[in-house]
């Protein structure tokens, strides 16, 4: 800077430019997870629209870089250090709702609950998290008459029948808006739900299995069990990440040691592993 130039107080400048959009280094992550710990991306980018999402796919891939997509709000479980890579935030562009004939088109970054209040959608009230993040959980599935998503080096829309096995989630796409039909029968899991249910008729169904066995409000530290659905996971404040997967061991372990069961984990480390 000269010393003509006026010194600029409290702007907040990107470290540096992928793909022509700012990136933010050693973004906490944290700050994107409801979980609320983790170390730090090692580069952080929110995309705006379609034609930014692909120029920094194109410069990411380029740098070898590992693009970890982070839809907002989504259960996932923090890494115990930081991550390596782009974390990849689809932006407001991607948070719409948009009538259509045969239902809504939806963003990948809208939180589901928004469509509640529509007609044919109040399945949808309590859902957790927005479509991206539903959309690889799979739940979202019976719903799906359409999606539109990133694959190899563009954005293509594919459809069929809700749940067949061309609408399934891809590891190497990512959506970024379906068509929800209406009335689908759609069950939402509970925010910040860590492990999916089981399939053993013989025994209840696990948020009462393990009340049960007196896992409700089981705690370490900040990381604690509800005690309503001990299936959910939560951050009292100061839980480590190492507390919470070590509270989550404890859980399979006494569940395990009670009934043979072994938990199938609903919430996974952010970012996909970095496959886009």
């Amino acid at each position: 800077m000269s010393a003509t130039e006026p010194e600029e107080v409290g702007i907040e400048r990107p470290a540096r430019l992928l793909g022509g959009v700012g990136a933010r280094e050693e973004e906490p992550i944290g700050r994107h997870l409801p979980l609320r710990t983790g170390g730090a991306f090692e580069l952080w980018v929110e995309v705006a629209d379609e034609a930014e999402l692909l120029a920094v796919v194109k410069a990411a891939r380029a740098e070898k870089l590992a693009l970890r997509p982070v839809p907002p709000f989504c259960d996932a479980m923090p890494p115990e250090g930081g991550l390596t890579g782009v974390g990849l935030r689809l932006g407001a562009g991607f948070e719409f709702i948009r009538d259509a004939k045969e239902g809504l088109w939806v963003g990948a970054a809208t939180p589901l609950a928004l469509l509640g209040l529509r007609t044919g959608f109040a399945a949808y009230a309590r859902a957790p998290g927005t479509l991206a993040d539903a959309w690889e959980d799979g739940w979202i599935a019976p719903g799906v008459l359409r999606v539109r998503r990133f694959r190899s080096r563009s954005i293509e829309e594919v459809e069929g029948a809700p749940g067949s096995p061309g609408m399934a989630p891809d590891a190497k796409a990512l959506v970024v808006a379906a068509l929800l039909a209406p009335g689908a029968k759609v069950r939402p899991p509970p925010a910040g739900r860590a492990f999916r249910d089981h399939k053993r008729r013989n025994l209840p169904a696990l948020p009462e299995l393990m009340r049960n066995l007196g896992l409700g409000g089981l705690r370490l530290g900040g990381a604690v069990l509800a005690e309503e659905d001990p299936t959910v996971l939560v951050n009292r404040g100061d839980a480590s990440a190492r507390q919470l997967r070590l509270l989550l061991q404890a859980a399979r372990e006494r569940v395990h040691t009670a009934t043979g069961l072994e938990f199938e984990d609903r919430i996974a480390p952010p970012g996909r592993g970095g496959k886009l």
